[in-house]
């Protein structure tokens, strides 16, 4: 079987959707602009392309066209984080086999990837995996998470983006944890990444906290005295998150990034809740980078969101309504 090439410019979502599919039997490799696309695929036939819409340079529709040059029967997934009826029609017309909004259902993809490459020819995995997470053996089903096998024993892996009703995201990164075969050790984010027989888990070792101590530094500078990040401050000893009431004490933080609230830390709860839950896509991710935030559209917002709300009780920053008034009383004008 060919290899799949991701193709994605945001390393969250490249990096978890290659491991995703490396652990369901696949050989995966991936870029992260369309110009690093294109040369991988000069130097090796690919059997799948899923390919971000909007890349740096190159973009995804303009890499499968000049990939299909070199390989006319190539197939190509687009995902998008924005959607429309024109780039799907001008994706259908490259030979796109489906265009995916962002967040998309893992599962949806999957039999998407096994219908175009048809089943992994692996060995048959036993119905139970076992693994070692700090120190204590744990029997799961295969499938589970790292995050979920370690629930199931009562060890608390902090996360910030994780709800059971959604899929895994791994957009917080708190979940990270250290993974070890053998010698070799790497970090991986515990919500999408499977059990596996063998593996052996920390779940606080010193790269782990190190690591979670700057994400939860860099989540205050955008959400200061919001209280789950000040619970998770004072569980990993950073100075300069405690909080009385609602209002920092001594000022401006003493973290070392500068504090610029916005008062979301684009967990991505509430846009893949009101996607993947109540199917209405009323709020959204628009930007990249540093100018990445999430926005209400006034158009479904106006009509959906004022008898559901839902997606308010599970921000964990506590701002969601607020942002959503903006939409209200714009809506009045």
């Amino acid at each position: 079987m060919k290899p799949i090439l991701i193709v994605e410019d945001e390393a969250i979502m490249r990096e978890s959707l290659q491991d995703w599919l490396t652990d369901g039997g696949y050989e995966v490799e991936s870029a992260s602009q369309g110009d690093e696309a294109l040369k991988a695929i000069e130097e090796q036939d690919f059997g799948l392309l899923i390919l971000d819409l909007r890349l740096p340079g190159t973009d995804g529709l303009e890499v499968l066209r000049k990939a299909r040059e070199r390989q006319p029967k190539l197939n190509g997934i687009i995902i998008t984080a924005y959607p429309s009826v024109q780039t799907a029609v001008d994706a259908m017309k490259e030979g796109v086999i489906d265009y995916l909004p962002k967040p998309f259902d893992l599962n949806e993809l999957e039999k998407l990837i096994s219908q175009t490459l048809g089943p992994v020819q692996v060995e048959i995995r036993p119905k139970t995996v076992t693994c070692v997470i700090d120190d204590r053996e744990v029997e799961v089903p295969q499938g589970t998470t790292i995050l979920e096998a370690a629930r199931n024993i009562g060890i608390d892996i902090p996360t910030l983006c994780h709800h059971e009703k959604l899929a895994p995201y791994g957009a917080c990164r708190l979940c990270m944890v250290e993974i070890i075969r053998g010698q070799r050790s790497r970090l991986v984010t515990s919500c999408v990444y499977l059990v596996e027989d063998g593996l052996v888990v920390k779940t606080e070792s010193e790269p782990v906290v190190k690591i979670r101590k700057m994400l939860l530094e860099l989540m205050w500078a955008r959400a200061p005295g919001v209280q789950p990040l000040v619970n998770y401050g004072m569980r990993y000893g950073i100075s300069g998150l405690e909080t009385q009431g609602n209002s920092v004490l001594g000022g401006a933080s003493k973290t070392k990034f500068e504090v610029e609230p916005t008062f979301c830390i684009l967990c991505g709860l509430c846009v893949r809740y009101c996607a993947e839950v109540k199917g209405k896509n009323a709020i959204g991710f628009i930007g990249r980078g540093t100018e990445r935030e999430v926005v209400f559209f006034p158009e479904i917002a106006s009509k959906e969101c004022a008898n559901c709300k839902e997606c308010f009780a599970i921000c964990p920053t506590g701002a969601l309504p607020s942002h959503y008034a903006l939409v209200e009383t714009d809506a009045s004008k």
